[in-house]
């Protein structure tokens, strides 16, 4: 996330004449334009901020003319439907599309999308009809939509001022540098390679909004606690964690789903968990090391959950990394755990052997400064050591070990072999696999 100290923020004296904050979800981008805008602010700059509805001239007023109170100016608004949020291939499908449903509202719909669209691709409202949808249509190799185009830009209302007028507003203010004022937008989820956005990254500042992983679930909570206030419908933090785990973490997907349940709680609402597991469709994936996390745990209830749900169909990672769940899937997995296994027993016989402890409140800088150069040392008469490889995954070995008994690990590892014949011989894998694992959790 950008923050306050960021080196992406400039000072108002060294800012260019245009700074744009974009990402793909609206909470993280406008709360990154929030900080943007109280840096750009610090020396005293006036600010001014104009909502959607803001009509064009009124901004462009701001933008091309000085401030009567202050040297410095900052002119915030957004800019998605200047740039809209679509290709404008999309754009094109999806007027044509709301056109049709022939409604009112479908209509509304059109002209937004047609709007959208002229201002994708950098032309005048006010052209005739036929000759505007004609060369749009060419362009964009979609010929077979000249006439309901051409229909939608006849009826279209005349609109004052409109995204042309601002679009040359902001080529002026980029010409011109920063002279006194500045620019800064937002845009949510905006196509790659429209005219304007290469000018301001060719000209401007273009800060991308992105999440830290390591931040992703508070960052999570933080919009889902801000839309809920906003609507005045209570979220349980049960349902936000809900919700979180069903979407895989994906802030968008999250932020999508999430307006959804306020709109059906309604103003003065409440949301728990079990309305977001009615109401959203579990599109998680299920990551192995989670599994492996409540084996170590000794939790029983989260580890044949988590086996369950590794084995029910859905996309398995291992971190970021996806892992093929296609071919041979419970023999391979049984492979992974076997060898998870190994690694805990053989770290946890090397650490006893030395007369050294790790348990769960072990920190890593605490591992890496007394563990790991133990485990480095090569063994006679080998010469190497055993422990190559990666220093943090050996530390979590040593964590998940560290409620169990060599012995019962050393159980555990042998009866892998057993496992593996039955799911040879065509045993139920979900069933084999569960009795294994609660027997390891359960020290049998």
């Amino acid at each position: 996330m950008v923050n306050r100290d960021s080196p992406a923020v400039p000072s108002f004296d060294a800012a260019p004449p245009v700074i744009l904050v974009k990402g793909n979800v609206e909470f993280f981008v406008e709360e990154a334009a929030g900080v943007a805008a109280e840096k750009l602010t610090e020396a005293g700059a006036e600010l001014l901020r104009f909502d959607e509805d803001a009509p064009a001239e009124t901004v462009c007023d701001a933008l091309l003319n000085r401030s009567l109170f202050s040297a410095q100016r900052i002119v915030q608004f957004d800019i998605t439907r200047l740039l809209g949020s679509e290709t404008p291939g999309q754009l094109l499908v999806q007027a044509v599309e709301a056109w049709e449903k022939g409604t009112p509202a479908g209509k509304r719909e059109a002209y937004r999308r047609a709007r959208a669209l002229l201002s994708a691709l950098e032309m005048p409202a006010g052209g005739s009809p036929e000759e505007t949808a004609e060369s749009a249509a060419r362009r964009l190799r979609k010929k077979d939509l000249v006439e309901p185009l051409t229909e939608i830009l006849r009826e279209l209302p005349e609109e004052r001022g409109g995204p042309a007028v601002l679009n040359e507003a902001l080529r002026l203010l980029l010409d011109r540098g920063n002279d006194g004022t500045v620019a800064l937008l937002t845009a949510t989820a905006p196509p790659q390679g429209v005219g304007l956005l290469v000018e301001i990254e060719k000209k401007g500042l273009v800060i991308e909004v992105a999440i830290d992983p390591r931040e992703e679930a508070a960052a999570i909570a933080r919009l889902g606690r801000a839309r809920a206030k906003e609507r005045e419908v209570t979220l349980d933090p049960d349902a936000i964690e809900r919700l979180r785990v069903l979407t895989d973490g994906s802030p968008e997907l999250f932020a999508a789903e999430l307006e959804k349940l306020l709109a059906w709680a309604g103003s003065g609402g409440h949301v728990r968990a079990a309305d977001v597991r009615e109401n959203v469709e579990d599109e998680s994936s299920e990551d192995i090391y989670a599994f492996y996390e409540a084996v170590g745990r000794r939790d029983a209830g989260d580890a044949l959950g988590r086996l369950e749900r590794l084995f029910s169909g859905r996309s398995v990672r291992a971190g970021e990394r996806p892992i093929d769940t296609e071919d041979y899937w419970p023999t391979r997995f049984c492979a992974m755990l076997a060898e998870e296994i190994r690694r805990m027993v053989l770290v946890k016989s090397r650490l006893e052997e030395a007369g050294r402890g790790v348990d769960a409140s072990t920190s890593y800088p605490t591992f890496q400064a007394r563990v790991a150069p133990l485990l480095s040392e090569p063994v006679i008469p080998f010469g190497v050591s055993p422990f190559a490889g990666s220093a943090y995954a050996w530390f979590k070995a040593a964590q998940r070990a560290a409620r169990y008994t060599t012995r019962e690990l050393a159980t555990a590892l042998g009866r892998a072999a057993e496992v593996d014949v039955k799911l040879r011989n065509s045993a139920p894998p979900l069933e084999t696999l569960s009795a294994y694992v609660g027997e390891l959790i359960a020290g049998a």
